[in-house]
This record gives C-alpha cells, sequence and structure tokens, in this order.
C-alpha cells in the first residue's frame, strides 16, 4: 500500500486488526503508522485490553446472566397472566350478570283451567337484584317458563319477592294439531323444574269471575 493510512482510517481498522481480520498488506500499513503515532497506540492499547477482559469473562458467568434475563423474562410472563386472571375473577364474583332464577325461588299460584282448557297460572319469584328477562318457549307440546335475574355472583343481598302478569296457556294451538301436554317453571336445568300443569292433572275450574277476566284479557290481545 503506496499511500500512509491517516488516524481515522487506522482507529475505523482497529477493531478489525485486533480480530485478525484485516489482510496482511492492510495489517503492514496499520503497523507502519502505529510506529510513528502515539495516539493511535494508545487507543490500540485500549481496545485491546477491553477485548481481552470481555473474552476473559467465564463461560458460567454468561450462562447465568442468560438465566437472569429468561427468569426476568418468565416472571413478567406470570405477571401479566396473573394479572388477567384477578380481573376476570373480580369480573365474575363481582360483576353483574344475568342469572336464571332456580325453583327454590319460584312459586307458582292460581292453577285453574278455564272452560276452553286454557290453563291460567301466576309466577312469583325471589330475586336478589331485579328481573332482566322472561321468556316463555312451547315446542309444541312442552311450554318452558324461565326467568333471568341481573345479579352480582357474590351478591350478600338478602333479595325481593317479585311477581310476574299472569299468564293463561292455551292447550290447543289455533290453526295446529299441537297440544300441550305440560307447562313447567325450568331454573337452572331440565333437573331443576316445576311441574305447573301436566295433562291429565286435576287443577280446579274457572269461576264466574275468572271466566270475566279471561274475556277482558283475549279482548285486549286481539285488538
Amino acid at each position: 500500500m503506496e499511500q500512509r493510512l491517516n488516524c481515522k482510517i487506522v482507529q475505523d481498522l482497529l477493531p478489525n486488526y485486533i480480530e485478525g481480520l484485516t489482510s496482511d498488506i492492510t495489517n503492514q500499513a496499520i503497523k507502519e503508522h502505529l510506529s510513528t503515532c502515539d495516539e493511535c497506540r494508545i487507543i490500540l492499547d485500549t481496545m485491546t485490553k477491553a477485548t481481552k477482559e470481555i473474552k476473559a469473562v467465564p463461560h458460567k458467568q454468561i450462562n447465568f446472566l442468560k438465566k437472569i434475563k429468561r427468569r426476568q423474562w418468565m416472571i413478567a410472563v406470570y405477571s401479566v397472566f396473573l394479572s388477567v386472571i384477578i380481573l376476570l375473577g373480580a369480573y365474575f364474583l363481582f360483576g353483574s350478570r344475568d342469572f336464571p332464577v332456580p325453583s327454590s325461588n319460584v312459586t307458582i299460584s292460581d292453577v285453574y283451567q278455564m272452560s276452553d282448557g286454557t290453563i291460567h297460572y301466576s309466577i312469583s319469584a325471589k330475586v336478589q337484584n331485579y328481573v332482566s328477562t322472561v321468556t316463555s318457549y312451547n315446542n309444541g307440546d312442552t311450554e318452558i317458563n324461565r326467568i333471568y335475574e341481573n345479579r352480582r355472583l357474590t351478591s350478600d343481598e338478602n333479595g325481593s319477592l317479585v311477581s310476574l302478569p299472569e299468564r293463561w296457556s292455551p292447550v290447543k294451538h289455533a290453526n295446529t294439531s299441537n297440544v300441550t301436554t305440560g307447562i313447567y317453571y325450568e331454573g337452572t336445568g331440565k333437573s331443576d323444574r316445576i311441574i305447573i300443569w301436566e295433562k291429565g292433572m286435576s287443577v280446579p275450574k274457572a269461576t264466574t269471575e275468572q271466566e270475566a277476566q279471561y274475556k277482558v284479557y283475549l279482548e285486549k290481545k286481539n285488538r
């Protein structure tokens, strides 16, 4: 290399020079420069010592540092996971949601049969907050009633009694051959049912006054 290297170029090349990555021609040029430049020799000595110190770190120590880093990552992941579990748990325990009212909290009353076969009944339920939804489903031969209340899972409220509007359920369905053979209240599942009426069950016949109330109900319904 005919042209001599200046300090800036030499200092840029020193890291590769220390690691033995420069060519023989470059090595010769660097040595010639170092023989006449105190500043670059000091920088070379400093870089060489730093490199030796890094290489002198025991392998076990490096592995230990890796383990610490991995452990920190694991702690962070577990912390996030635990936080999510706590938040979800708090929501399910203390958040307000809809729950089916169990049959043990439900009372069926005023069950009687109209002259056209329609079954009348009333439902009242003890709820801790308020009734959110009332459903009645008829699949053709079975009618299922359900009540849902809005409350917290861990609610400590004593609850209050809520009476739902009285119901008239026809046994024979207009314009179809379907006949209802059973009317039930279903709480938390099929195993949690109250029989309101079943075919063949003996229930009182409606009085004249009750028939009159039924007639008013039909008139309002058909308007």
